[in-house]
């Protein structure tokens, strides 16, 4: 009997750890190997538009290019040589405050940039996937640089979304 329990202690050990880890499966249809990615469009109400940051459309668009390249499971070419494209648009940009301090002033705030995007197939048309409230987000502190910060959050959000978006395209998350 005494044999049986380091023998089984060993078998716990290896179920414990064979479901640890992170393993990327990619859930595209086979016959996806290449993603354009058209611009974004700004599509925010204009009555929501204050504090929208201009070029926002052009940098989540490159740092969605730039995260499908660095994720390596689908190349990015032109549209017209394309197995799919991805296409989008900006519909929210908004600040929450998270915390306040105990003069209830902002301590710490929440950016969201949220687009509806779609992942379409080039052959048949047809949406292979849809997100029409998809975020990125981040958490910045406030300053007397508040517009540093806000452009600084505005990038974190930005690259936030990019990762998202490439996730959501090549694990289906």
């Amino acid at each position: 009997m005494k044999s049986f329990k380091p023998f089984l202690a060993m078998i716990i050990l290896m179920v414990t750890l064979s479901g640890c880890g992170y393993t990327q499966h990619v859930v595209l249809p086979g016959n996806i190997k290449t993603v354009s990615v058209s611009n974004f469009r700004n599509a925010i109400p204009a009555e929501q538009i204050y504090t929208y940051r201009s070029g926002l459309e052009v940098d989540l668009t490159n740092a969605v290019i730039k995260e499908f390249n660095f994720d390596g499971n689908l190349r990015v070419v032109d549209e017209d040589r394309a197995d799919a494209k991805l296409e989008g648009a900006i519909i929210a940009y908004q600040q929450e405050t998270i915390r306040f301090n105990s003069l209830d002033r902002p301590q710490e705030l929440r950016l969201h940039l949220v687009v509806d995007v779609k992942l379409i197939s080039m052959k048949t048309g047809e949406v292979i996937w849809h997100e029409p409230n998809f975020s990125g987000s981040t958490l910045f502190e406030p300053s007397d640089e508040q517009g540093l910060r806000r452009i600084s959050a505005a990038t974190d959000a930005v690259q936030d979304l990019a990762k998202n978006i490439v996730l959501r395209t090549v694990e289906d998350w």
